[in-house]
């Protein structure tokens, strides 16, 4: 069903930056809002928001937001209830209008100041990177967003993201540390990972180009067969073939390279790939003891 403009909500966002505009951006082309204020200290950076929203005001002072019946919190996680502290302290009349942030790790408790005035309030963390925002506005459908706090609110955030494609599924606030941090891992850690593998190719004498073409359609293939078949089965190489010489081998290579961090990780990693191993091939459990006790020695 079509609705004219008229009858969309306001959206104002505080924190006019790449995860702010965005979904500024993404609301707005789906025709779920219209834009009010878009908040940022640095006006000159409100104004490249809504320069990339498409509309909406640029504004750097909270006595400049005008009304808007649905408020996004896209601070940085520390400055989230210092927001809502200073939102609280405006002359807005709160009681029933929806604030949320994006958070991953916190709760929605973060709003409090706002909740006791009678605003309902929740947290949204879509699963998704933000690097690029012009590559989000065509990535973005898909991606999956786990929404806590009050009802109502969490039932109408799942309908404006829905209408984006994304997937909303309801988490417990007190898993939220747990879940981001499985986020990090995957996300963050994931470039630190592909890091050193590209300065160990480095210090074989290979190119950071050439580097970057061995390990592209390697990363690409086996995250391919992780979410279609799961780990157990994607998992190849020494240690799912209890082959202990090669992994010696490698220990050998980082000791005499002077990569004693690398080196750590590696052992850090590789227990946790004879777990995974042994779950796909418990008969070969025997057979990897060896490789164990290589990733306990200390060098």
């Amino acid at each position: 069903m079509t609705r004219g403009t008229a009858q969309l909500p306001v959206l104002n966002v505080i924190g006019a930056g790449k995860v702010g505009m965005t979904l500024a951006r993404l609301l707005r082309d789906a025709g779920q809002v219209t834009l009010g204020s878009l908040f940022s200290r640095d006006i000159d950076n409100a104004r490249s928001a809504v320069q990339f929203a498409g509309d909406g005001e640029a504004v750097d002072e909270f006595d400049n937001l005008r009304p808007a019946d649905l408020w996004l919190l896209s601070v940085p996680d520390g400055a989230i209830a210092t927001a809502a502290s200073r939102l609280a302290g405006t002359p807005f009349p709160w009681r029933d209008r929806r604030v949320f942030h994006c958070s991953g790790l916190h709760s929605s408790a973060l709003l409090e100041p706002l909740a006791r005035q009678g605003a309902l309030v929740a947290s949204l963390h879509p699963a998704h990177s933000f690097a690029n925002p012009g590559a989000s506005l065509t990535d973005f459908a898909s991606t999956l967003c786990t929404v806590e706090g009050a009802a109502t609110l969490c039932g109408r955030l799942t309908d404006l993201f829905e209408a984006l494609g994304a997937k909303v599924i309801a988490i417990n606030p007190e898993s939220k540390a747990l879940y981001h941090c499985a986020n990090t891992v995957a996300s963050n850690y994931l470039v630190s990972l592909m890091a050193t593998s590209l300065e160990l190719l480095q210090a074989a004498d290979i190119g950071e180009s050439d580097g970057r073409a061995i390990l592209a359609p390697l990363v690409r293939q086996t995250l391919d067969n992780i979410f279609n078949f799961g780990p157990e089965a994607a998992l190849t190489g020494p240690i799912a073939r209890a082959d202990v010489n090669t992994v010696k081998a490698h220990l050998d290579a980082l000791s005499t390279s002077d990569a004693h961090l690398q080196a750590t990780l590696y052992r850090m990693l590789g227990r946790i790939t004879v777990t995974i191993a042994n779950r796909a091939t418990p008969e070969r459990a025997d057979d990897r003891l060896a490789i164990e006790n290589l990733f306990r020695e200390q060098r």
